[in-house]
């Protein structure tokens, strides 16, 4: 598999500015091979919302690529993802990605109008996902990430930006199914190789920097990455936030698997490398320590379950919630409910039945979800 991975400058999102350094990054990375293919480019969307919020890929990115695989040759381009919670006809209006694509010819896709089961037969944690028929269409996949941080996984990218390809709450009971981060960034490296996407190209002009995926703060980054090889792409943008490459779980999975990297060292940068481009001052999740495998085995379960209790849980700010229950809906785990009336209606949340994987937090519109340390007092009393 080839290596390389082209770090390219790109300042602004004016249109020839980043259609030029995509064709650069594309040029001086490999191949990419389109011509007489159906394309289906996948950007990420968390929740349809403004690209100046950066919480997606901006449209001006988008509108970018499907010139350059058209003028490459594809004989058609699709364009589509899956937020958590997608409506019905979702067509990603407020972010621009919508029009984007078909103002310039691109066919919009629903992800949730058609599913197809794909088997995963050397899968670690999974061995089949139910994915849109998109995927059975293209001849050749695109992820087209934003480079963000994420409550959860640390960082998303590539890789992390295929979880889309599984449509809208359909994801959740996936957390339920792989709870912790290990196990989630097994899976996600098993829809990888089920899918095999051909290429990415990362928006990083624009990334987001805090509490991402979706509640952070945009951060001014100025690049554009491209490459053939996800995990290779993953590794270089970790590593340009300050982020240990092996300390990503999706990156550490990847690579252990020995199908995309045998060495991290194998990474041909062909242009810009990380460690000129690092950002000392990123914003990042902070990363939490965890012994192996057998020091957990060895920790007694009473231990291991207050431990679980201290982990960093969502917490409600009743004076910002809009109480529109898009939390309640995406929570997998069926932790949060809504109820009352008038003043008196809120969101509750049992912590004995949260599994702490933060897509409440993901998918609230008005940020009044918080990330927080668990108080040594509550842990104790183990109480909601």
């Amino acid at each position: 598999m080839n290596t390389q991975v082209a770090i390219t400058r790109c300042e602004a999102y004016e249109p020839e500015l980043v259609y030029a350094a995509l064709r650069f990054a594309v040029e001086a990375a490999a191949p990419l091979n389109v011509r007489g293919k159906t394309v289906l480019l996948k950007p990420n969307i968390v929740f349809d919302s403004p690209p100046e919020k950066a919480i997606v890929t901006h449209p001006v990115f988008l509108e970018a690529v499907i010139r350059l695989v058209r003028e490459l040759g594809a004989s058609r381009i699709l364009v589509g993802d899956s937020p958590g919670l997608q409506k019905p006809h979702f067509t990603a209006k407020l972010s621009g990605l919508g029009d984007a694509a078909k103002r310039m010819g691109a066919e919009w896709v629903d992800f949730t109008r058609e599913k197809i089961d794909i088997p995963c037969p050397d899968g670690k944690a999974a061995k089949q996902f139910t994915l849109t028929a998109a995927v059975k269409e293209a001849d050749c996949i695109i992820s087209l990430p934003k480079l963000k941080t994420h409550q959860l996984m640390y960082y998303t990218g590539a890789m992390k930006n295929l979880f889309g390809l599984i449509p809208s709450v359909a994801k959740s009971p996936m957390h339920v199914r792989y709870p912790s981060r290990e196990t989630f960034a097994a899976m996600i490296v098993d829809l990888n190789t089920a899918v095999k996407p051909h290429y990415a190209l990362m928006d990083a002009i624009i990334g987001m920097e805090g509490p991402g995926p979706g509640s952070g703060d945009p951060r001014h980054i100025g690049l554009i990455l491209g490459s053939s090889n996800l995990l290779a792409m993953d590794v270089a943008a970790s590593d340009i936030i300050g982020y240990p490459p092996l300390e990503i779980p999706v990156t550490r999975e990847a690579l252990n698997r020995g199908v995309w990297l045998n060495s991290l060292s194998e990474i041909q940068y062909t242009l810009l490398t990380p460690g000129e481009l690092r950002i000392p001052d990123f914003k990042k999740i902070p990363l939490k320590k965890t012994g192996g495998q057998l020091s957990e085995f060895l920790l007694p379960k009473p231990f291991r379950k207050f431990r679980e209790r201290l982990t960093p849980r969502p917490e409600i700010d009743p004076s910002i919630c809009l109480r529109c229950g898009d939390c309640t809906r995406i929570c997998g785990s069926k932790a949060m409910t809504l109820s009352g009336e008038g003043p008196a209606k809120q969101v509750r949340i049992d912590y004995n039945t949260c599994i702490r994987c933060y897509c409440c937090h993901e998918i609230c519109p008005v940020k009044a979800i918080d990330i927080k340390k668990v108080p040594l007092r509550a842990a104790l009393r183990h109480r909601n």
